[in-house]
């Protein structure tokens, strides 16, 4: 861009030397003295741009180049810097991925033997306790029917035996049963 807006200024240029060229031609004289010192200062004009407007046009295309390739440098050199750090930062996710994934796991497969081995344990302690539930309520049931069984014997033998009793009711007159209450 910059060159052709340079090339722009350079047509410019050349349209006012161009113009300036043809005021000086129309503004010729008829004495060939001011037509010599026309011609003398065109070819001081000429010399002039020849001589200073192009080492100066010619300096700065230069400079531009030489920033132009200086900025396409950074840019290189910038774009390398990201790419470098986007695989380094790449290569360090990766790394913590699988690594919190192996620890993930490594936590998974002890959460499940522990979990495992609390299960057995807690079926054991269950089994164990129905057991002894069941020995004690057993023990408890026989002593409970034992209990009963005496108490049985006792009201039995309470019934088997005979008991006498006399009573007078002198109200009575030998009808119905006599009442004792």
């Amino acid at each position: 861009n910059c060159q052709s807006l340079r090339g722009g200024e350079m047509k410019m240029f050349r349209v006012q030397i161009a113009a300036l060229l043809l005021a000086l031609s129309c503004y010729q004289t008829r004495a060939d003295k001011m037509k010599d010192e026309n011609e003398g200062d065109i070819k001081k004009l000429e010399t002039l741009l020849k001589d200073t407007v192009k080492v100066d046009l010619t300096s700065l295309f230069t400079q531009h180049n030489k920033l132009e390739d200086q900025a396409i440098d950074v840019f290189t050199k910038t774009f390398e810097y990201v790419d470098k750090n986007i695989e380094e930062l790449n290569t360090h996710l990766e790394k913590r991925i699988k690594d919190f994934d192996e620890n993930t796991l490594t936590n998974l497969k002890g959460l499940e033997t522990n979990t495992k081995d609390m299960l057995v344990k807690m079926n054991e302690n269950i089994k164990l306790n129905l057991e002894k539930i069941n020995d004690k309520t057993m023990e408890e049931r026989n002593e409970i029917i034992k209990w009963a069984h005496q108490r049985a014997h006792l009201h039995e033998d309470i019934l088997k035996t005979k008991i006498t009793a006399c009573a007078h009711d002198h109200a009575h007159f030998g009808k119905g049963p006599v009442d004792y209450s």
